[in-house]
């Protein structure tokens, strides 16, 4: 494999995606894409190569390497970690691991221009086959997939679904944070479960997780372009990828089977995310602050309503004019249901319309009626709801 490099400082404007990898084809069986950005990860760029290169099926056999390749941008490092990538992929030359180097102004030196950078990249790529369907898979330069990670990402794409969300697992260790983040753990699994009891999606049933993050989600080149693609901002540029794939109704798997193992450390590349977010828990249980959560009852209560407005959707325009199913929402939200009607009739996706629901929710008489309380309180809550369910 030859590697590029851009080395000249340059702006989101000077460097496009199509400057990157176009100086070796995609391999015409090539399936997934996947980018892996990297700063200053000399650390762990050893073990998430060895993972990604170490690939097979549920059988054992290994992922053939025309079917997958890695598109790795190092940016802005003050390390030996490009030094390091090259050196790798002259030690295994059958492995499709591609390279850039390239150094990004202060203004656009973020992970949301680099994961962009990469994704548009991978798209391109993908075009060049004629391949729509072709899989963009994102994961971090401090993070190990596991063995079957690539596998299983193309099986739940070939069950029908757009989007892929791995589970993001951490090692075992005595941090300060540990108790927080096994309680936000905790918390969302059992907010996932009731989700798919009371308002089941077909294509993502339980067992399934919560996380669809920049460490293991992978979605098809078809609902990146229609989703308008990553967008470009400092930080938790993987929420709001999330969030805009949600407003177009992409079917969006949380799959136990995709999994990744990634670093606990508190000092992070990026402005906030997890390692910020453990360094925050820290400092909470050192002071003893509660995290602070919806009430179980609110929970319950919303989802009746999405359940409800889901019943809605999927009705023809001659039975909505006579259903009574947005008034008994309006009721159950505290929300206005002239309103209601006037979202439900110029809002194209149901995750949109669902959207502006939440947004409304936040600053009306719900928030109010509804107030936040401490996560330890509310995990018995959940787990007795789950209890009452499966006693039914």
């Amino acid at each position: 494999m030859v590697q590029t490099s851009l080395e000249e400082t340059a702006d989101i404007d000077q460097i496009s995606a199509s400057d990157l990898f176009n100086n070796i084809s995609p391999a015409s069986d090539l399936k997934v894409s996947v980018i892996l950005p990297v700063r200053n990860e000399l650390e762990n760029l050893p073990k998430t190569l060895d993972a990604l290169r170490k690939q097979y099926d549920n059988s054992g056999k290994r992922v053939p390497y025309q079917h997958y390749e890695v598109l790795l941008l190092a940016n802005n490092c003050s390390d030996a970690s490009a030094d390091f990538a090259r050196k790798y992929q002259k030690r295994y030359p059958e492995f499709s691991l591609h390279i850039e180097d390239i150094r990004l102004s202060m203004d656009v030196a973020h992970i949301g221009t680099v994961r962009r950078l990469l994704m548009d990249a991978a798209y391109n790529r993908f075009e060049l086959l004629g391949k729509p369907n072709g899989i963009i898979a994102s994961t971090d330069g401090d993070t190990e997939v596991d063995k079957n990670w690539v596998f299983n990402t193309i099986e739940e794409i070939n069950k029908g679904n757009d989007v892929v969300g791995g589970r993001i697992l951490t090692r075992p260790e005595n941090s300060i944070a540990r108790v927080y983040y096994l309680r936000d753990v905790t918390y969302k699994h059992l907010v996932s479960r009731i989700e798919t009891l009371i308002d089941p999606l077909e294509n993502d049933p339980w067992p399934r997780h919560y996380q669809c993050f920049g460490a293991s989600f992978a979605v098809t080149c078809a609902i990146y372009d229609l989703s308008g693609r990553l967008p470009v901002v400092p930080f938790l540029e993987d929420m709001a990828f999330h969030r805009a794939l949600r407003c177009i109704d992409a079917k969006i798997r949380l799959s136990p089977l995709v999994k990744v193992y990634t670093s606990t450390r508190i000092q992070g590349r990026v402005d906030f995310g997890f390692s910020i977010q453990l360094k925050q828990w820290g400092e909470m249980n050192q002071a003893h602050d509660p995290v602070l959560v919806e009430p179980a009852e609110a929970l319950f209560k919303k989802l009746d309503a999405k359940k409800m407005l889901r019943q809605y959707w999927l009705l023809s325009d001659e039975q909505k004019r006579s259903s009574d199913l947005l008034r008994q929402v309006a009721q159950v939200l505290e929300i206005d249901l002239n309103w209601l009607r006037d979202q439900a009739s110029v809002t194209t996706f149901f995750g949109m319309f669902w959207e502006h629901i939440e947004e409304e929710l936040a600053k009306g008489a719900w928030s109010e009626i509804w107030q936040k309380m401490d996560v330890v309180h509310v995990i018995p809550q959940l787990k007795a709801k789950i209890m009452e369910f499966q006693k039914h």
